[in-house]
């Protein structure tokens, strides 16, 4: 019997909060992505920010995480970083837009 997993996601950490929601689909999950990161593209940080507090990022991410039969995890994730002041729209456009899918 073949119990292989596909868990799509997207998630968002700052500050020690965490927020996540699940996609059946991998190109759901990754059109859902992509429209965040242009909705939020003027909050966006170029490059890593390296010389910046921890405090002041926010992390978008895309989670792909397959787990086989044998229970052997497989994970890839993709990310990017914002500017902290935007938590709250993100937050609040992804809760929107998610629950619209």
């Amino acid at each position: 019997m073949v119990n292989n997993k596909q868990v799509y996601s997207i998630e968002v950490l700052c500050r020690g909060k965490y927020e996540s929601w699940e996609f059946e689909k991998e190109e759901e999950r990754d059109r859902f992505y992509e429209s965040v990161k242009k909705k939020f593209a003027d909050h966006a940080f170029e490059q890593e920010p390296t010389d910046v507090e921890d405090t002041e990022i926010l992390q978008l991410s895309a989670n792909s995480v397959h787990i086989d039969d044998e229970g052997e995890v497989d994970q890839k994730m993709r990310y990017d970083w914002f500017h902290y002041d935007s938590f709250g729209n993100m937050l609040s456009y992804i809760n929107r837009q998610y629950k619209n899918e």
